[in-house]
C-alpha cells in the first residue's frame, strides 16, 4: 500500500509540474489568424537575453502587392500596455523567403527586467492599415529582457519545488485515511513539515536569486509587489505553514489530541492543500493581474487562512479549559 501511495504521489507531482509548464505564458505559443485575405502564422517570442539581438519571425500569406508592406510595430520608451498601439513605432519587416511568405525583424534587447510590446500590420504606401495581427484578446504581444540564471540556482529552485510538490502529494494521498478514520496524523504531519521547509528554501532563497539573475529584482510578493508568480508561490507557502502549525501537537508532543483540529478535519485540510496547489498552478506562469486584484485576492486568502487557524486555536483552548 505504501509503495502504491508513493507511485500515486509521483504521478501527481509530474502531472502537476507538466501542467504548470504547459500553462506558462513565458513559453512560445502558436497563433494563427486571418484578416481581410491575409493569413498570419506566428510563434510568439516572449523573451530574450539582455543586451543582445533577437530574431522575431512570422509567416504571412496573401496577395501582398508592391503597394503593400508588412511591418513590425514596437512600443517606444515610456509606452506600456495601456498605450494606444497606433502610437507604436513602425519598422518594415525583412524578407526571409518571399515564396513562402516568411518575414522577420531583429530587435535589440536592453537591461534585464525591461520589456516592450509589439504586433504586426499590413500597411499601404499612404500609411493606411489593411490588416492587423495582435494576440487573441486584440492586445499587443509582450517581450521581456531576461538575464542568464546560473545553472546551480536554476537546478536548486527546480529541485526544491519538485520535492515540495512531491511531499504535498504524499501528504494528500495519506490524508484520505484520516478522513475515513483509519489513519493517524503522524502519517501526514512529517510530509507537510518537509513541504513547508522545502517550499521556503525553494521559493524564497532560490526564488529571490532567480528573480535577481533573471529580472534584476528581488521579491515581489505582497506586500512588496504584485508579481503573480511570486504571489502564488507565497500563498502556497502560507497554506503549508498553516498546515504545519495546525499539527504541532503531533510533531512536538506526538499526541494527536494536542492538535487544534481533529484528525478528520486535518485530513480534509490535507486534501485541500493539493486543491490549493492545483489552483495556484492553473494560474499561468508569468501572467500579471492588476494591482488592486492582486492585493485584494492575496490579502483575502492570507486573512482567511489566519482566521481559520485562530478559530481552531481558540476552540482548542476552550475545550481544554472546560475539560480541566
Amino acid at each position: 500500500m505504501k509503495t502504491l501511495k508513493i507511485i500515486v504521489a509521483i504521478v501527481l507531482t509530474f502531472g502537476l509540474l507538466y501542467l504548470a509548464r504547459h500553462m506558462s505564458m513565458g513559453e512560445p505559443k502558436h497563433i494563427a489568424y486571418s484578416e481581410k485575405g491575409f493569413a498570419f502564422d506566428f510563434y510568439t517570442v516572449p523573451k530574450g537575453f539582455e543586451k543582445g539581438k533577437v530574431k522575431i519571425p512570422i509567416t504571412i500569406k496573401g496577395n501582398i502587392t508592391p503597394d503593400l508592406k508588412p511591418v513590425f510595430r514596437q512600443s517606444k520608451f515610456g509606452q506600456d500596455k495601456n498605450t494606444d498601439i497606433r502610437f507604436y513605432k513602425t519598422i518594415p519587416l525583412l524578407v526571409e523567403d518571399s515564396a513562402q511568405g516568411k518575414y522577420y525583424t531583429e530587435v535589440s534587447t536592453g537591461k534585464r527586467g525591461g520589456r516592450f510590446y509589439y504586433y504586426f500590420e499590413i500597411r499601404d504606401n499612404s500609411g493606411g492599415r489593411r490588416a492587423t495581427f495582435t494576440d487573441e484578446n486584440h492586445k499587443p504581444f509582450l517581450f521581456k529582457f531576461i538575464g542568464h540564471v546560473p545553472i546551480l540556482v536554476l537546478i536548486g529552485h527546480l529541485t526544491f519545488i519538485f520535492v515540495t510538490v512531491f511531499f504535498i502529494s504524499m501528504g494528500t494521498v495519506n490524508s484520505f485515511s484520516l478522513i475515513t478514520g483509519k489513519g493517524k496524523v503522524k502519517n501526514i504531519a512529517p510530509y507537510f513539515l518537509l513541504a513547508t521547509i522545502f517550499a521556503f528554501i525553494g521559493c524564497y532563497f532560490f526564488g529571490i536569486a532567480m528573480n535577481w539573475y533573471a529580472f534584476g529584482g528581488f521579491w515581489e510578493g505582497v506586500p512588496f509587489g504584485t508579481d503573480a508568480t511570486d504571489n502564488k508561490t507565497q500563498l502556497l507557502f502560507v497554506y503549508l505553514l498553516f498546515m504545519t502549525l495546525s499539527m504541532l501537537g503531533t510533531l512536538i508532543k506526538h499526541k494527536d489530541e494536542s492538535n487544534i483540529f481533529s484528525p478528520k478535519t486535518l485530513g480534509w485540510l490535507g486534501v485541500i492543500s493539493f486543491l490549493v496547489m492545483l489552483f495556484i498552478y492553473l494560474i499561468p506562469h508569468s501572467i500579471q493581474f492588476s494591482k488592486g486584484l492582486t492585493y485584494g485576492f492575496c490579502y483575502s486568502f492570507i486573512g482567511l487562512v489566519a482566521l481559520i487557524y485562530i478559530i481552531g486555536l481558540t476552540n482548542h483552548f476552550l475545550k481544554k479549559k472546560l475539560s480541566s
